[in-house]
């Protein structure tokens, strides 16, 4: 065999060579190509699965679609942080219903609103919470405080009866008989009651009380000097 010949011979061996190593490289690398899509594939299937096991949805795309429903995408961090700090969704569901049931989030706050303003009217009241001016009574085993007569407040008009030795004691000391206040207007009930708040501003007598009104100014009158029970 002539030199040129094998030279022939060993360069065709070689580029063969390298053909297969190529070949068999690419077929490697469409195999780890392929196991990898599988991979990818497999995992996909699981997330779906667990997707609509939580949440009943079958895709991304259509839970995206019911959280947009639900707010903003850029409020449901918000929303999430809201529902966890309310006691999770069964209490959020909870106070819906009972919001429902009072007549809607617009009468819910009303009502609340109301009950605030009647609170910081109350807490206004000078004295709200002293102590009786007399010694306390028991009653059915309970020590309350003892009432020195009855009022009855209208819309205009407060009066007194059933004056206890007590009340006739406190008239006394103002110059005062009982007949004179036992019918008076707001405004003279406020005015000739105001003396005993200023000599005994760290107690307060004690009324029962019969309410024929429907408004708060009059109750604030008799709350100008007495407390009621």
């Amino acid at each position: 065999m002539r030199r040129s010949d094998d030279v022939f011979f060993f360069t065709l061996i070689d580029f063969l060579l390298q053909v297969s190593f190529f070949g068999l490289l690419l077929f490697v690398v469409g195999q780890a190509l392929r196991q990898t899509e599988e991979t990818k594939r497999q995992a996909d299937e699981k997330a779906q699965e667990q997707l609509f096991e939580a949440t009943g949805v079958s895709s991304i795309t259509e839970l995206s679609d019911l959280l947009t429903k639900m707010a903003p995408l850029d409020k449901l961090r918000g929303t999430s942080d809201f529902i966890v700090n309310s006691g999770g969704p069964e209490a959020v569901k909870a106070a819906v219903a009972a919001a429902s049931a009072a007549g809607g989030v617009h009468k819910v706050a009303q009502m609340q609103g109301q009950v605030t303003a009647m609170s910081e009217r109350i807490a206004k009241l000078e004295g709200w919470g002293k102590v009786s001016c007399i010694p306390n009574i028991t009653v059915n085993g309970k020590i309350q405080p003892k009432s020195i007569a009855t009022v009855t407040v209208t819309d205009d008009m407060v009066s007194l009866d059933n004056p206890t030795p007590e009340m006739n004691a406190l008239l006394r000391s103002m110059g005062l008989e009982f007949s004179a206040v036992q019918q008076l207007s707001l405004t003279s009930f406020r005015s000739t009651f105001s003396s005993i708040v200023v000599r005994q501003p760290e107690c307060r007598y004690f009324l029962d009380v019969v309410t024929r009104t429907r408004y708060l100014d009059p109750m604030r009158a008799v709350w100008s000097a007495f407390r009621t029970q």
